[in-house]
């Protein structure tokens, strides 16, 4: 048998092709349960080749250098069972790292319908874990049916850090095309999903003994749909950075802010100049705000329920920005917020509106008086929910009977094409109905709201005249390259989301996210006076389809 030493910190063994071709796992190259640490360019994975990781345990994963191309993405995707990915004494349980278009996906297994289950428990008191963490420099990613559980910190971080020299920061680079879906992310201590840093501004970070302020990178391209989050400690999700491409659809979010942790209890939060459309998810039960928009840029909202958050259910704030941001709200339903359902401030916003949205409870819609161009129409507001003609609201199904008030009752949004409902229900019977849901004789049941099951055609291609390898790796040191991205040196600063020091802590500049000048809104004197301070700070149903 011919063995090659791979360069790597942790030795891989290539067994020949002729013994590959006896794997179980019909893969380009199989990733034993001894691969710990890999390196896709000394693995030789070539663009539009495919790489197995065979079922069973293991305590981490981290995949570093897998290069793909646009038209040519490298596949990373279960066999043989599902991958369970566990420990609770590193920063980090699954990372994707230097990497560009890679599609890593659980659906390997037809037995299992996330075929990756990743667990990184570390909660302090030094640093804090990840479950995944896609990031140094990565981009063009896309994620899918993964379990990312009990993590010590966030199940998803999705960013690099800035660095002293200059590499991931602001002006230089950009992450791009992110894409998460059908992802199970649960009993989280911070966030489920911690997509790009919470705002634009810097943060003092040590450079060869000299304090600068460097500044986090954009984000172009986020598309997060089908995932079921829920019994977060901090917020289900939060996106920042984000001015370009950022769509949230067909999400499940709900128990958040589980921790009680000040300014860290929100659904889905938007901010730091994010441009997003919000359509078409589930947010149900949190101390605070469900959908919560503060200093974003252009964001429209609609085809939304939202239940059960004790503040606000949509809540908006320009942060006094200098955006002429566009925030517009159409097709929502909302109820039992307990101070506000709809309310929208900003001074400094562009022209917006609400329409044919059905707020429920005892504040249901409130406008700052300063917006100058702010439109409502044809939303619906009552005090409880008994005269609306709802199916069961006890039972939080909030789908229409035949003799609602709210059928045929709204009237289209401008500049909004929609041609369905929450449920996909079609509005094309005459007038649109208020809220997410359109009448439908025989609508799904409420409790669907699970990520879609199925097969997927992941895209990536394989090429079945590739020699197939098989890699194990040697026992884990726990370490990877030294030093934090607040402390390196300019020449040799090579840390950020998927780096670890020599304890094993994913750095990612934040400490593990336990800053208390966390990265989110601070309530300040209230809806009356139409000022939510932010702590904006770099730190840290419809019918759901097949699997796609």
């Amino acid at each position: 048998m011919h063995r090659t030493l791979l360069p790597l910190a942790i030795g891989l063994t290539l067994l020949s092709a002729s013994e590959a071709r006896a794997a179980p796992c019909d893969c380009d190259h199989v990733l034993g349960l001894d691969a710990q640490v890999v390196d896709g360019t000394a693995l030789g994975v070539q663009p539009g080749q495919s790489v197995c990781v065979q079922g069973g345990q293991r305590p981490f994963l981290r995949l570093q250098k897998f290069t793909g191309t646009d038209g040519q993405p490298i596949q990373i995707r279960n066999c043989e069972g599902q991958v369970d990915i566990s420990n609770d004494d590193k920063g980090y349980a699954l990372t994707i790292e230097q990497s560009n278009f890679v599609h890593l996906t659980g659906t390997g297994d037809d037995a299992f319908e996330h075929g990756f289950r990743v667990r990184g428990a570390k909660d302090g008191p030094d640093y804090s874990a990840m479950s995944v963490a896609i990031g140094e420099l990565s981009s063009d990613i896309e994620v899918d049916h993964v379990e990312a559980y009990e993590a010590g910190f966030a199940g998803f971080m999705v960013k690099t850090e800035p660095r002293c020299d200059g590499s991931s920061n602001l002006g230089t680079f950009v992450m791009h095309n992110v894409a998460l879906h059908h992802n199970y992310i649960h009993d989280t201590k911070g966030e489920g999903i911690y997509f790009g840093s919470t705002g634009y501004g810097g943060r003092e970070y040590t450079c060869d003994g000299v304090k600068k302020l460097l500044y986090p990178h954009e984000h172009h391209g986020a598309d997060i749909h089908d995932n079921l989050i829920e019994n977060t400690g901090w917020d289900g999700a939060q996106i920042g950075v984000t001015p370009k491409g950022c769509q949230f659809y067909r999400n499940t979010i709900r128990k958040v802010g589980l921790g009680g942790e000040l300014y860290q209890q929100q659904g889905l939060q938007i901010g730091g100049a994010s441009a997003c459309e919000i359509w078409g998810n589930v947010l149900m039960d949190g101390p605070t705000n469900g959908i919560f928009i503060l200093g974003a840029d252009d964001t429209r909202v609609y085809n939304n329920l939202v239940v059960g958050f004790m503040e606000h259910g949509i809540y908006a704030n320009d942060q006094e920005q200098d955006l002429q941001a566009r925030y517009r709200f159409a097709f929502n339903t909302i109820v039992g917020s307990g101070k506000g359902g709809l309310t929208v401030f900003g001074a400094k916003l562009g022209p917006g509106y609400a329409y044919s949205n059905v707020v429920i409870g005892s504040a249901p819609i409130g406008i700052g008086g300063d917006i100058l161009d702010f439109v409502e129409m044809a939303n619906q507001t009552a005090d409880t929910p008994d005269a609306l003609g709802f199916v069961d609201p006890a039972a939080r199904d909030f789908h229409l009977r035949m003799d609602s008030p709210l059928r045929d009752a709204g009237v289209a949004a401008p500049e909004l094409e929609l041609a369905d409902d929450l449920d996909g229900t079609p509005r094309s019977d005459g007038l649109p109905d208020v809220g997410a849901f359109e009448f439908d004789p025989d609508p799904p049941p409420t409790s669907d709201t699970d990520p879609g099951t199925g097969d997927t055609d992941t895209g990536a291609g394989e090429t079945d005249a590739a020699p197939t390898t098989t890699a194990t790796s040697a026992a884990d040191t726990g370490s990877a390259e030294s030093g934090t991205a607040a402390t390196s040196d300019p020449g040799t600063d090579t840390t950020a989301a998927g780096a670890t020091d020599d304890t094993g802590a994913l750095t990612t500049g934040d400490t593990g996210g336990q800053s208390s000048d966390g990265g989110c809104g601070c309530r300040g004197a209230g809806p009356t006076s139409g000022l939510w301070l932010a702590l904006a700070l770099l730190v840290p149903r419809r019918r759901r389809p097949g699997r796609t």
